[in-house]
């Protein structure tokens, strides 16, 4: 049976992996020259495991006017009267319900929970190397209102994921890169547990063991132009270089999706989040960041990597609302900026690697993952802002129910439709 595998970013790759390690002949069709060159290049670099809260949420919507209203805001709408963002924020309102939102923390974190198993499976048998380590992960609030309902969430939850309630002078003991006063912070979130790596690197390793196999076709720079139906069967895909036929096709193409699944005939709530990082190289008398942080205030992420051999620092965050538009906006990479000289003391001058990219978000921050209303079609894609970490699970789940295995966790949460 062959298997078409639309988009080649850390989903799609990850999928192909797993179904071409389940015997399937495999084609991976993708319109740059080479992998990961989307949302996968150049995100968060957190393996978030334990964090999974979704961005629809009460806290958000109380903030919502704020956020959109505010300059340097870390939230940002500039698609004007987009049809499609009026239909997904319609949901997304609908997501911030406290049930949607339980719902939707735990089916992630079973998600999140698989996803790392799977990623330690690949790396060890593949011996893949990208800088995967356990940093730990600290979650800063500047907020005293905030840092208490965060202290009732690790309360509520117990010992599950090895969170720790830390005070504002213990978040600066166990991390001394934070040029911070104990003044300004209420206190933080600690989870020795959490993971960091480099995605591009992680999707350039599996890149070299997909080339290696038999069973796996590559169609790099190849454009991918609509849908070939047959019977009310996908039966294959127009592209820049002629049509492509297969079994199967799983749709993986990040914040394309949607465009395709129209071309298909029906609607998939994934809107681009537009997003942004930095790599910066600390001078050699900055202090190493130890840990990956989260500043929840700024809604900013910083996670420790290496870059040539030396110690490098990702930072990166916001969620702009923009539709397809790639533009990098100088303003947004200056808050990058602003943050990595107040949180480390870094003064980011030249080299800094800026980058943006669009993250495939659907309303209640669950991916899609099933068969889609096309026969033929399967879904994989709207993992927003948690792609990284969840790839390598909802690439297990979509192998399991393509091979109509039992899946290793449950699949509702995750369906086009979602169970009522």
């Amino acid at each position: 049976m062959k298997i078409c595998i639309l988009g080649a970013g850390v989903i799609g790759l990850t999928t192909a992996w797993c179904l071409a390690e389940a015997g399937y002949d495999v084609v991976i069709v993708d319109r740059h020259a080479s992998t990961a060159k989307d949302a996968s290049a150049a995100n968060g670099a957190q393996l978030s495991y334990a964090f999974v809260a979704p961005l629809a949420s009460p806290a958000t919507l109380k903030k919502l006017p704020s956020l959109l209203l505010s300059r340097n805001s870390p939230m940002r709408i500039r698609a004007g009267l987009d049809p499609a963002l009026i239909s997904w924020a319609a949901r997304f309102l609908l997501a911030c319900r406290p049930g949607a939102v339980r719902e939707t923390v735990a089916a992630q974190l079973a998600l999140a929970a698989l996803s790392r198993s799977e990623l330690t499976r690949l790396t060890q048998n593949l011996r893949l190397s990208f800088g995967l380590r356990t940093a730990g992960k600290l979650v800063i609030h500047r907020s005293a209102r905030e840092f208490k309902t965060a202290c009732r969430s690790v309360v509520a939850a117990g010992e599950e994921h090895g969170q720790q309630i830390l005070s504002a002078a213990e978040c600066l003991a166990l991390e001394p890169a934070l040029q911070l006063d104990a003044d300004q912070l209420a206190g933080g979130i600690f989870t020795a547990s959490e993971q960091v790596g480099d995605c591009a690197a992680f999707c350039a390793a599996l890149t070299v063991r997909l080339r290696q196999r038999r069973n796996v076709e590559w169609l790099l720079d190849t454009p991918i132009i609509g849908p070939v139906r047959a019977g009310g069967r996908l039966v294959a895909v127009d592209t820049g270089k002629g049509q492509i036929a297969a079994d199967h096709f799983v749709l993986c193409m990040g914040a394309a999706s949607g465009a395709f699944a129209r071309a298909c005939g029906f609607y998939l709530p994934i809107y681009p989040l537009k997003g942004y990082s930095i790599t910066l190289a600390p001078p050699p008398q900055a202090r190493v960041l130890r840990h990956s942080i989260t500043d929840m205030a700024r809604k900013l992420v910083f996670a420790p990597l290496a870059r040539d051999g030396r110690s490098a620092v990702r930072i990166a965050g916001i969620a702009d609302l923009e539709s397809n538009d790639m533009t990098l906006d100088g303003g947004r990479i200056d808050i990058l900026r602003r943050a990595a000289a107040e949180l480390l003391g870094i003064e980011a001058a030249g080299d800094i690697a800026p980058w943006c990219g669009l993250r495939p978000a659907t309303p209640d921050s669950r991916p899609i993952i099933g068969w889609s209303p096309l026969e033929g079609l399967f879904i994989n894609s709207g993992h927003g802002m948690l792609g990284w970490t969840l790839a390598c699970g909802s690439a297990r789940l979509t192998a399991d129910m393509i091979e109509r295995k039992r899946p290793a966790t449950e699949t509702s949460p995750f369906a086009l439709r979602r169970a009522a």
